[in-house]
C-alpha cells in the first residue's frame, strides 16, 4: 500500500494531540491535590488556643478588689498600729470569655491550671459537650478534662458543688486591717445568718480564735480591699 504523507502527518498530530490531552488531565488532577492539600493546612491553621481571662496578679500591697485566700489563725497579729493577717495565700480560677468557649470545637486547645495546679497546661480538646449553661470538655474533671459554667458574660471552671477550681497565685508576706474591718461569717450554718463582727480588735480576737473547727481557706474565705487595707471579711458555708 503506498504510503500518504498527508494521512500519516495527521495520524501523528491526533496521536500527539491524545498523548498532551492526558497530560493536562494528569496536571489538572495534581493541580487538584494540591488545592487540597492547602485547604486542609488551612483548616489547621484556623484551629485556635483558647487563654484564661487575666487573672490575679499577686504584688505588695495588693490592689484594691476582692480576692480568696487562706490562712492560718496564728498568723492572725495584733500590732501597736496595724493587726494584720501575715502570710495570707492569694488564689485565684480561670475565667473565659464567652465568644471562645462558645466556639471551641475538636482540635482546639484550652490553657488552664488542671485540677488547680500552679502551672498552666495547654489541653487539646478532644470532645466538647454542651447543656444549657455548662460546657464538659474531654469528660470533665472527673476525666481529666475540664467542666464549664457561664457566669454573666463569661465561663469559669467548676468542680464539685459548684465550686471554681482554685490555683494558688502567692503569698501576701501582710495584709492590713482597717479600723473599721468587718468579717461576716456564716461559716456555721448554711441556713442562719452570718454572725457580723466589727472594728480591728474584735475581728482579730474571731480569726485567731484556736478553737475555730472551720478554717480559712480558698473555698469559704474572701477578703476585700480598699486603700491598701481589708474593710471586709466574708467567711461562707461549705459542705
Amino acid at each position: 500500500m503506498k504510503w500518504n504523507h498527508k494521512i500519516g502527518t495527521l495520524t501523528v498530530l491526533l496521536a500527539l494531540g491524545i498523548t498532551m490531552a492526558g497530560c493536562g488531565a494528569s496536571g489538572s488532577t495534581a493541580g487538584s491535590a494540591a488545592a487540597s492539600t492547602t485547604s486542609t493546612t488551612s483548616s489547621e491553621a484556623q484551629k485556635t488556643e483558647v487563654q484564661p481571662m487575666q487573672g490575679v496578679l499577686l504584688s505588695e500591697p495588693l490592689p484594691d478588689g476582692t480576692y480568696h485566700i487562706s490562712f492560718e489563725s496564728d498568723k492572725v497579729w495584733v500590732g501597736e498600729r496595724k493587726n494584720t493577717i501575715n502570710d495570707a495565700v492569694v488564689y485565684d480560677y480561670d475565667r473565659y470569655t464567652a465568644p471562645e468557649i462558645e466556639a471551641l470545637s475538636e482540635g482546639d486547645t484550652i490553657a488552664t491550671h488542671l485540677n488547680g495546679t500552679e502551672e498552666i497546661t495547654a489541653l487539646t480538646v478532644e470532645s466538647v459537650e454542651r447543656e444549657n449553661n455548662y460546657v464538659t470538655i474531654n469528660g470533665g474533671i472527673e476525666e481529666g478534662g475540664i467542666d464549664l459554667c457561664k457566669e454573666d458574660d463569661h465561663y469559669r471552671t467548676l468542680t464539685w458543688d459548684d465550686f471554681p477550681v482554685y490555683y494558688e497565685v502567692g503569698v501576701a508576706k501582710q495584709l492590713v486591717m482597717a479600723d473599721d474591718i468587718e468579717l461576716s461569717d456564716g461559716a456555721a450554718d448554711f441556713e442562719a445568718d452570718p454572725v457580723i463582727v466589727k472594728g480591728d480588735r474584735a475581728v482579730c480576737d474571731a480569726m485567731s480564735n484556736e478553737e475555730d473547727g472551720y478554717g480559712w481557706n480558698a473555698g469559704n474565705t474572701t477578703v476585700t480591699i480598699q486603700n491598701g487595707e481589708v474593710t471586709h471579711v466574708d467567711r461562707i458555708w461549705v459542705p
